[in-house]
């Protein structure tokens, strides 16, 4: 058993606290509403008064929603109060710049900082099969890895800080396109009035088939555009930092910038909606 301390339990984080729970960690949680936590305080975490008694725990875990949001919380109290061997991994989607950040200013007191994305969505955290992609020291990797190995059905050592987000935006570089070609796919089954339910059989049985293609035309087929956990707003942020690593690289992607512009046209009022709801705003496709 590990003392834990977790901090962003939202859509992904709750069930990532509750197979910590299962696994016979002790998890301690905090956050700004306390109200929130309460389901994972009912599966048997402990609700922490306060950041301090996150940070006094061996490890501390987070899922944060966004890079402005890794930089106040671990730039702050839990970089001030971090102390030698203490391990800190942060499982949010974020600028890999920042990673490299807060691992130097973490390795200063002694402590090991890990960028640890995960991919699988809510689902796979409720089962145990996201996939965590690390950077970060390799000492600190030996530490998360069978930690991690609570909420994940493969936990990887990309090398140095950051290099876990790089993996994990070349991941969402491809769902991103990928729901935008499910929108496009159902759009096109819904115009030639071919039977969905036929159609999505075929195409789940040949080379067409992907996960997100499964999770976006069938939702997006049945009209059910509730996000179930994975809003597409959240994808927008993810994909100006997609945008930022390809600049980096001098790589122009003809098939990103379609795909930012169609999310962008749905989270202006779709935010919240699971990237089903993208159908909805194809070029020149009607509802």
């Amino acid at each position: 058993m590990t003392a834990i301390g977790f901090i962003g339990v939202g859509a992904m984080g709750a069930p990532m606290v509750r197979r910590l729970l299962l696994a016979g960690h002790e998890v301690k949680v905090w956050g700004r509403t306390p109200a929130k936590l309460q389901p994972v305080i009912d599966a048997g975490a402990i609700l922490a008064a306060d950041l301090s008694e996150i940070t006094a725990q061996e490890v501390v875990l987070g899922c944060l929603t966004d890079g402005p949001a890794v930089e106040e919380v671990y730039l702050g109290k839990l970089l001030a109060e971090a102390r030698p061997g203490q391990l800190v991994a942060e499982h949010g989607t974020y600028d890999p710049a920042i990673a490299q950040r807060v691992a130097a200013a973490f390795a200063e007191r002694g402590a090991y900082y890990l960028d640890a994305p995960v991919s699988g969505g809510p689902m796979g955290a409720e089962v145990g099969t996201l996939v965590c992609m690390v950077g970060g020291d390799a000492a600190g990797f030996a530490l998360l890895e069978p930690i991690a190995a609570a909420f994940s059905a493969r936990v990887a050592h990309l090398g140095g800080s950051g290099r876990g987000l790089a993996l994990k935006l070349i991941n969402n570089f491809h769902v991103s396109i990928n729901f935008v070609s499910a929108a496009e796919t159902a759009w096109l089954i819904e115009r030639l009035g071919l039977d969905p339910t036929l159609a999505q059989e075929i195409l789940y049985g040949g080379t067409a088939d992907s996960v997100t293609l499964r999770q976006g035309l069938s939702k997006a087929l049945a009209h059910d555009y509730d996000a179930g956990g994975m809003p597409l707003g959240g994808l927008v942020e993810v994909q100006r930092n997609i945008a930022g690593l390809l600049e980096s690289l001098g790589f122009e992607s003809g098939l990103l910038p379609y795909a930012r512009s169609v999310f962008a046209a749905a989270a202006a009022t779709e935010f919240d909606q699971h990237p089903a709801a993208l159908i909805r705003y194809l070029p020149g496709a009607v509802d």
